[in-house]
């Protein structure tokens, strides 16, 4: 399928800028009314989509933010940098709570349901869990040979599942503290890991330009997608289900058909090279943001997914 710069479905609503350096994770709230931007400034930027404005830049690291994650109740945020992790209050302007316990770069992390937990990623190969309500850490998940680089949880909340740079996906029950499974196909470092929306569907993404579909219910592999050409940086399921988005350094992002496993489009987008650069579907609305301009720019697009599938 050939690239576009916008493909037919794809209407640009907002295109966010905030300054010369490359971000790296996008995050929506959960009642999607804002998107939080991780990036190399330093900072993490929230934006409000509706009208495209910059409500809050927040501010504290010393050092690159690679990932941020917004609680279930929309009122914390997440973020991760160096050897810490700092939770901010979005009602209110304070200081950031800091937790700390990795001894190497945090790459990843992630909310759990229950509004109480987060688990983070990092070069030192562990997972750590913490218990928000008294900032302390509550478990160390090992198993990994390489660094970990994408955590996600369940809808449930029941398991977390980690990408790192031994090719590797371990599914945890985080609460227990055991790995109870592990996915070994890849063969190069997994970088982004997205569930569909009711937990059918895993799809991963490696280093090598290839993204994997898993079926949830047994881990069983359904297909390999291969239309990119490069590293695949971030996957995302739409809110429907009906489609995954997927951005990769060979300067695409490729919407897929989930009932055929067929890309649907192509929007031709450039690429910083870096392999923290993600995109997100907004968390009802078939709505999502990307990174531009080398990933210093956000761009907001609405999709209209049956143009997108030809059924108008």
């Amino acid at each position: 399928m050939q690239r576009e710069k916008k493909p037919a479905g794809f209407i640009l609503r907002h295109t966010l800028k905030a300054n010369n350096r490359n971000m790296t994770r996008l995050a929506w709230s959960p009642d999607g009314h804002t998107l939080a931007s991780a990036s190399y400034d330093q900072t993490v930027r929230i934006w409000d989509t509706e009208n495209g404005q910059e409500l809050r830049k927040l501010y504290g690291y010393s050092g690159s933010v690679f990932a941020a994650a917004i609680a279930p109740d929309g009122r914390f945020l997440l973020s991760a940098s160096k050897n810490s992790l700092k939770i901010w209050d979005l009602t209110v302007e304070t200081r950031p709570r800091t937790l700390r316990g990795h001894s190497d770069y945090i790459y990843a992390v992630a909310a759990v349901p229950d509004g109480r937990h987060a688990i983070s990623g990092a070069y030192d190969q562990t997972l750590r869990v913490w218990d928000l309500a008294t900032d302390t850490e509550q478990a160390v998940l090992t198993g990994h040979t390489g660094r970990i680089v994408t955590v996600i949880v369940t809808p449930d909340g029941r398991f977390a599942l980690s990408g790192a740079g031994d090719g590797c996906i371990h599914i945890w029950d985080w609460a227990a503290g055991q790995r109870v499974h592990t996915l070994s196909d890849h063969q190069d470092e997994v970088l982004s890991l997205a569930l569909s929306p009711h937990g059918r569907f895993l799809a991963s993404a490696d280093h090598a330009g290839h993204i994997r579909v898993w079926d949830a219910a047994d881990w069983s592999l359904i297909t390999v997608l291969t239309a990119h050409e490069k590293m695949v940086t971030g996957v995302s399921f739409a809110a429907n289900g009906r489609f995954l988005a997927s951005k990769s350094a060979d300067g695409s992002v490729c919407l897929w058909r989930c009932d055929k496993w067929e890309p649907a489009a192509i929007l031709t987008e450039s690429h910083s090279g870096f392999a923290f650069a993600g995109l997100a579907f907004h968390p009802g609305q078939p709505t999502l943001a990307t990174l531009g301009e080398r990933d210093r720019i956000i761009r907001i697009w609405d999709l209209d997914f049956d143009i997108l599938t030809n059924e108008k």
